[in-house]
């Protein structure tokens, strides 16, 4: 994935949001779900907030999710994906294998997230669909075959995908906000 297609998808699912905000009066993304009607579809990358949802173990960390706009949720989804399959090959390591599966089903699903929230009708959203797909395969032959390589090469993977968005939504903040933003 190129980071100016990574830059041009983050800056319209900010550009969406931003929009709904101004159309509902909400100063925050917590009520925010690209797709919908007023939205006007999902953007590449964009996670739906409250998909999947379950309460954080404090109040910091739930508020935290809450206000996280759509780009630190995704970044968030990679960092999640890139330490459940290291837990994985911790487990495969240790042959703990009702441990491995677990952790690697738990990828999957951040993986199937990903897939789910992508606006597909672009030659980039296709392309990082294929890609998200491929992940998943990856990380199903890894589960099935207690591979510790094929899970090596679906996590070099994710962590490309979340460098590049890291990169994309510190770029963005930079030119919106003009400082470093960190991401």
């Amino acid at each position: 994935m190129s980071f100016q297609n990574a830059q041009t998808a983050y800056q319209q699912t900010m550009k969406q949001a931003e929009d709904y905000r101004k159309s509902t009066g909400k100063n925050t993304n917590q009520t925010f779900t690209p797709g919908s009607a007023s939205s006007g579809g999902t953007a590449i990358g964009s996670v739906k907030p409250g998909a999947q949802q379950k309460p954080a173990a404090n109040p910091y960390q739930q508020n935290a999710l809450e206000t996280a706009s759509s780009g630190d949720l995704t970044l968030l989804l990679y960092n999640g994906c890139v330490k459940f399959i290291d837990k994985a090959d911790q487990a495969m390591q240790d042959k703990q294998i009702e441990d491995k599966n677990n952790f690697i089903k738990r990828a999957q699903d951040i993986i199937r997230e990903l897939m789910v929230t992508l606006r597909t009708d672009t030659e980039v959203g296709a392309n990082m669909y294929s890609l998200y797909d491929f992940i998943h395969r990856r990380l199903i032959d890894a589960n099935v075959q207690n591979d510790r390589d094929v899970l090596q090469e679906a996590r070099d993977l994710v962590v490309d995908f979340r460098d590049t968005w890291k990169e994309v939504i510190k770029k963005d903040r930079q030119e919106r906000f003009g400082g470093g933003g960190q991401a």
